[in-house]
């Protein structure tokens, strides 16, 4: 069995013979299986039995350490090494693990200390210039590790985990194709050399496949690492179902069998929603490292603000102060705290801001004129260097000039919102983020359509061919802004083209909501303009009637909306709309509550579970028949 890498099998074996538990044989090989199959726990309660049982056998006591190591405890293992792990044959393996038990507990030098130890013989040279390229990468120097890397496959030949080292050292290069050749020869070996691993089979049967568990031949493939990388590159770039797909090509394994970064990613990704992503990341920090990815603190609190739970990210800043400092830089904390800061006092987060944006717009300007100069001095290489650093400092920029525009724009202030526009124009003005949400602003302001078409064009210009890649809400807001300029040929052709869109990709389910949206958008634009007739008719047609599968609680919140206006006026007697399209509306509301009637109304939070059933869209469209139906009869 244990031949043929059946070491769970091998496990369940011995465990049925009383004297594996007692005996050398039985211990080294129970220890040996649970080691393989990660189970490091079990592994090292074996060859703890071991050295009580035969003291003298100083591998079972180096064996013990790895398997501590492997567990995360690092002191532990530590103590096991410094009381009597002195054998001359096992100096390079100890000299090896002490080293590696140093980088874990974050001492650099130390670990440095033990390298310039080792001795580069016995084919040991590959592992110690990839031991060598770690140090270097942990110290930021990404082209020395690099270097290192490269060294090592020369050396010793292709080893995937010293080829996932250097594809992470081009990604920290932002060189995401040299990153992707790597990770693609990865795949490749692990694919040909390991066909039981199933890669692939997760889409292939729609996450049906059935788990292969943890075995050697994973860990010794370097796929999850690969993968996991794939989906970073792919997150970073904004396709989140890229990224999706490089994780749903993983080897098939259950949740539980699943390791710390795969299970991080998955979190980011989740395509239901923030819940289960939360959840997630909530459950890794409280492992604490190292089992925990060092990215999770920070992604956290970051998914809180997204999702505007920013007292939740407060309660887990107060709660993990000792990680604040460990695992947040100076300017991610910074702008995290003003964020918190805003909800209480604005003045002065906008003064937090402020200091912030003024510091890194600084930065930009020096880097800008080094840029310049660069170019004049034609040296390629300094250009590149200068262009990423920019770069750098301009990603950092972007959201702290973003959240200053959204203080205002949260308490409806628009003009404000577009005065912190224009003072972030120097620097931004020609990222497509910028530009998208500055059309937005000017949108909002309601007497600049114009000058908002003219930033939403491009962007539909630009995705002209696959429009429904276009966010919904830019295609209505344009549509918008074309009516409210007289150019209602421009909105009728760009709603025809979403049309044909939504037809060839066969929408029958309801599920692509862009002409939907469009037509929810104009709709409610007519009836704040007083136009109830056309604009709830409109509101039909987008949800068929009432009776589609378009009407969810995205949707029945601008329907309630305006059919709540549409009460108010009339009660008010200022509205009068002619029976015809009373009874039209009556009947709409009449196919919401029977399609409806078991569809929450209400979208929840990520992490809101009340217990209480949420209202639906079918009593809801039943209260407002019966109050148009009292209207209907007032005399």
């Amino acid at each position: 069995m244990i031949k043929e890498e059946r070491f769970q099998d091998a496990i369940n074996t011995l465990n049925t013979i009383p004297e594996s538990s007692t005996t050398r044989a039985g211990l080294s090989l129970l220890g040996h299986c649970y080691y393989q199959t990660q189970d490091y726990i079990e592994a090292a309660n074996c060859y703890e039995h071991l050295i009580n049982l035969v003291p003298d056998v100083q591998e079972y006591r180096l064996y013990y350490s790895q398997s501590l190591f492997q567990a995360g405890l690092f002191d532990e293992a530590q103590k096991i090494i410094a009381t009597g792990l002195d054998s001359p044959e096992l100096k390079e393996k100890v000299l090896q693990l002490q080293s590696a038990i140093a980088y874990g507990n974050e001492d650099y030098t130390a670990a440095q200390s033990l390298l310039l130890q080792r001795q580069d013989g016995n084919g040991q040279e590959a592992s110690t210039k990839n031991d060598e390229g770690c140090l270097l990468y942990q110290a930021n120097m990404y082209e020395e590790a690099l270097q290192r890397y490269v060294s090592a496959l020369q050396a010793g030949g292709f080893n995937p985990h010293v080829a996932y080292n250097a594809a992470l050292c081009h990604y920290r290069r932002k060189e995401n194709s040299q990153a992707l050749n790597y990770i693609a020869e990865i795949v490749e070996r692990g694919i040909r050399n390991h066909p039981e691993l199933g890669v692939g089979a997760q889409a292939e049967t729609e996450g049906g496949a059935r788990s292969v568990g943890n075995p050697p031949a994973l860990a010794a493939s370097g796929l999850a690492q690969a993968f996991n990388l794939k989906a970073a590159i792919e997150y970073q770039e904004a396709n989140v179902e890229g990224a999706r797909e490089a994780l749903t090509d993983l080897p098939p394994r259950s949740e539980p069998e699943l390791d710390p970064v795969t299970l991080h990613n998955m979190a980011l990704t989740d395509p239901t929603g923030g819940g289960a992503g939360l959840r997630r990341l909530a459950f890794l920090l409280e492992l604490g490292p190292p089992t925990c990815p060092p990215e999770t603190f920070a992604n956290l609190l970051l998914l809180c603000c997204k999702h505007e739970m920013y007292d939740t990210a407060a309660d887990i800043l107060a709660e993990h102060t000792h990680l604040t400092y460990k695992y947040l830089s100076p300017y991610l904390y910074d702008l995290l705290d003003a964020l918190i800061t805003a909800q209480s006092t604005p003045e002065e987060a906008e003064q937090k801001l402020g200091t912030l944006a003024s510091s890194i717009g600084g930065r930009l300007r020096a880097l800008a004129a080094k840029v310049q100069e660069c170019r004049s001095a034609t040296d390629q290489n300094a250009l590149r260097m200068a262009l990423r650093e920019y770069e750098g400092a301009l990603e950092s920029y972007l959201p702290v000039a973003m959240a200053r525009a959204w203080i205002p724009w949260r308490m409806d202030d628009f003009q404000g919102a577009e005065r912190e526009f224009r003072a972030s124009a120097e620097f931004c003005s020609e990222t497509p983020s910028w530009r998208l949400h500055a059309a937005h602003v000017l949108f909002m302001r309601g007497d600049r359509y114009k000058e908002a078409a003219a930033f939403y064009e491009p962007i539909v210009r630009q995705n002209y061919d696959d429009i429904l890649s276009i966010p919904a809400s830019v295609l209505a807001n344009l549509c918008v802004a074309y009516i409210m300029t007289s150019q209602n040929e421009e909105a009728e052709e760009l709603m025809r083209k979403v049309e044909r869109a939504e037809e060839r990709k066969g929408n029958a389910t309801g599920q692509c909501l862009h002409l939907c949206i469009v037509n929810l958008v104009i709709g409610t634009l007519y009836c704040a303009k007083n136009n109830y007739e056309f604009g709830l008719s409109r509101i039909a047609h987008a949800l068929d009637g009432g009776s589609g599968a378009r009407l969810c609680a995205d949707t029945w919140i601008h329907v309630k909306r305006c059919v709540l206006g549409l009460l108010t006026g009339m009660a008010k007697q200022t509205i009068v709309l002619p029976s015809i399209a009373l009874q039209e509306t009556l009947n709409f509301l009449r196919a919401c509550e029977a399609y409806g009637i078991t569809i929450p109304s209400v979208l929840t939070g990520p992490l809101e579970d009340s217990g209480e059933q949420p209202p639906t869209i079918g009593l809801e469209a039943r209260k407002l028949r019966a109050l148009l139906l009292r209207l209907m009869e007032y005399k």
